[in-house]
């Protein structure tokens, strides 16, 4: 089978690197283990040497912004992640890479700057296509599904979305918001299928209106990397210690984590947080506030900003971290640096909202908390910093339970099963077992 990936930056090929991009890599490592060719489309490389790192094609596509002044570009992100989904010179590139490759099947994952025209060149061409979902952004512009006040959000996106996003371009937002729903369903129904991570994400599609029968679910593939011969140094951690991993913006709540340490710092004063994560677009504010709580409460010295990591970087800081923090803020599917950690033993210490307390066994194989309270973290957090013998148990039994859970065979029969739904061969082997 013939299958061609698109998402916005590639692992390797690009700087901006997330659990997206992780899961796509490695969906793609595990279709080469299984004999399928697979190639990749996403935005212009911010590294082109490595593109020949991969055992497969890489595309990169030319888009608007490539060609214009930073301050230009920046705003027509902004108008394609709101509602202006077209951009005709990614259209013309995936033509052309439609035309070479002749793919069984398009499978996007995060690509709002390549824009719907890809699915629109995939729709005309009668390929069929699935999309993985990772965030809500096809719902909200947001990408949380949530509200001010932290519930969660039914009405999905409109005019009332004004009262969730920063007062930057608030004119063009509202305008944007006008046309936004229409677009986006309009869009939407040519997708031929809808991958999920949990039953919970597959609840929120269905109560959107994505009809049953266009959902897939199908779990995180397991770090395939981590198979991989390559040898990672101890790091000189301090004796007692937290890792976050995750963009810094209010969605993945790295404000919570710091705000945890003063609650955490009362029993242990050496403790400290490593905040592994690159900013996020358009979080500036949100920065201020957390870097004002920072200053205020003298936590410079119990908080280290490693910035943005390769993916290597953040495998040596879960192999040697105490413990992780998931302070999640919205109804996320399955974090993937959650399934990395319980896959190297280490307990977890997260958000109970969304799709994560399907993985986490509060008590067993983590700690679920209240999202929104900083003293819930701390308290698990001690328990976890102050008992080796804790920390281990349930450590064994996350990698236990993520091993069964996240099996590379029931990946591959999920992964497999969707594509075969999608080019009709299910079908046909239901008519061969006949």
């Amino acid at each position: 089978m013939k299958i061609i990936h698109v998402t916005n930056y590639f692992r390797d090929t690009h700087n901006h690197i997330g659990g997206a991009e992780q899961a796509c890599y490695r969906t793609i490592r595990m279709l080469l283990d299984k004999g399928h060719h697979v190639s990749a489309v996403t935005t212009q490389f911010d590294s082109p040497e490595n593109k020949n790192k991969h055992q497969i094609g890489i595309y990169d596509t030319k888009v608007y912004e490539n060609f214009l002044p930073a301050i230009l570009a920046k705003f027509v992100e902004v108008l394609k992640w709101y509602a202006l989904q077209r951009d005709p010179l990614a259209s013309i590139g995936f033509k052309k890479i439609l035309k070479n490759e002749k793919p069984d099947i398009v499978h996007f994952h995060n690509f709002q700057f390549l824009t719907f025209s890809l699915i629109y060149e995939a729709y005309k061409k009668n390929i069929p296509t699935c999309i993985s979902i990772y965030d809500y952004w096809l719902f909200c512009p947001k990408a949380q599904l949530l509200k001010p006040d932290n519930t969660f959000c039914h009405e999905a996106h409109g005019l009332h979305c004004i009262y969730c996003l920063p007062d930057q371009f608030s004119f063009i937002q509202k305008i944007l918001l006008l046309f936004r729903k229409k677009i986006f369903d309009q869009t939407m129904s040519l997708i031929d299928r809808f991958v999920v991570l949990s039953e919970h994400s597959a609840g929120v599609l269905k109560g959107y209106g994505i009809p049953k029968k266009k959902i897939s679910i199908v779990p995180l593939t397991l770090p395939i990397e981590y198979q991989d011969a390559v040898k990672f140094k101890h790091l000189q951690l301090a004796e007692k210690n937290i890792l976050f991993v995750g963009w810094l913006n209010d969605r993945k709540g790295v404000h919570i984590a710091i705000e945890a340490i003063p609650w955490i710092l009362q029993r242990e004063p050496d403790v400290k947080l490593y905040i592994i994560g690159g900013r996020a677009k358009f979080a500036n504010d949100y920065e201020k506030k957390f870097e004002d709580f920072i200053h205020k409460n003298a936590l410079q010295d119990n908080i280290i900003f490693l910035g943005h990591q390769p993916p290597e970087t953040v495998r040596q800081y879960l192999q040697n971290t105490d413990v992780l923090i998931l302070p999640e803020q919205y109804e996320n599917m399955s974090p993937l640096i959650m399934i990395e950690a319980m896959m190297l033993g280490k307990p977890v210490v997260a958000s109970n909202l969304g799709g994560i307390p399907e993985y986490i066994d509060n008590g067993k194989t983590g700690f679920l908390v209240d999202p929104y309270s900083p003293k819930a973290f701390a308290e698990k957090i001690l328990l976890l910093l102050l008992n080796k013998q804790l920390r281990n148990n349930i450590g064994n039994h996350a990698k236990q339970s993520i091993m069964a859970r996240n099996s590379s065979h029931k990946v591959w029969d999920a992964t497999i099963a969707c594509y075969n739904d999608l080019t009709g061969k299910n079908k046909f082997i239901k008519k061969e077992e006949k």
